[in-house]
């Protein structure tokens, strides 16, 4: 075997590895969240009891339920990193850049700012929910492809920008358009535009965030 077909086979071997090491962190993951979200039931059960005892004992393991979903996520980037990925934009103007972030019930960074046009304003948020499969699986539905909703009040349906899945939402009662961004399976990008004159005004906010950046941070 020459050296460079070995190259190639350690390669081959090293990303497969990468691979199920990621798969079994989410599973760990996901044990650890099913475990805290089963606890916390076996909680709200106990306090349905009544008594003063049974209650006190409810709330300890409710508190415990939430540590033990908390684990099952790993760190998140800082939102001050997230805060850097707001982008500015032609045409608009950014203010109220701010970010947060908590480590219960679940690990979450986030950065938000609000861009204005006239009457038009659209909130865009940066959120890092660190592969929590709590925060995530809401969406998995609405982003598999080829989903779509149509009515005489709007839309909503599956696409992409770039490689990344989105949802778009469109009221037009409301003038209302939101996009949404999953990032690597964890970061999420949302856009929601207010009087807006139609949905391309909020895919411009989301299409100026640097999204291949975003899918680098860790």
């Amino acid at each position: 075997m020459t050296k460079r077909l070995m190259m190639v086979g350690l390669a081959i071997a090293t990303a497969m590895a990468c691979g199920r090491s990621e798969q079994q962190q989410a599973e760990r993951a996901a044990d650890q969240i099913q475990q805290g979200a089963e606890q916390m039931q076996r909680a709200a059960e106990q306090m349905a009891q009544g008594s003063t005892d049974q209650m006190a004992q409810g709330l300890q393991q409710m508190t415990q339920g939430l540590a033990q979903m908390a684990q099952g996520s790993g760190e998140v980037v800082d939102y001050e990193v997230l805060k850097g990925v707001l982008p500015t934009v032609s045409g608009w103007t950014q203010e109220g850049v701010r970010g947060e972030q908590t480590s219960m019930p679940i690990k979450v960074s986030r950065a938000e700012a609000r861009y204005t046009r006239d009457a038009a304003n659209v909130e865009l948020e940066v959120i890092d929910a660190s592969l929590n499969p709590m925060f995530l699986t809401p969406m998995t539905m609405f982003l598999s492809a080829g989903f779509s909703e149509r009515s005489d009040d709007g839309f909503k349906r599956s696409g992409k920008i770039g490689e990344h899945p989105i949802i778009e939402e469109w009221d037009i009662p409301a003038k209302r358009g939101e996009v949404t961004v999953v990032v690597n399976s964890r970061f999420v990008v949302q856009a929601t535009g207010h009087d807006v004159d139609d949905l391309a005004a909020v895919r411009q906010i989301v299409e100026a965030v640097d999204l291949s950046k975003l899918a680098t941070l860790k």
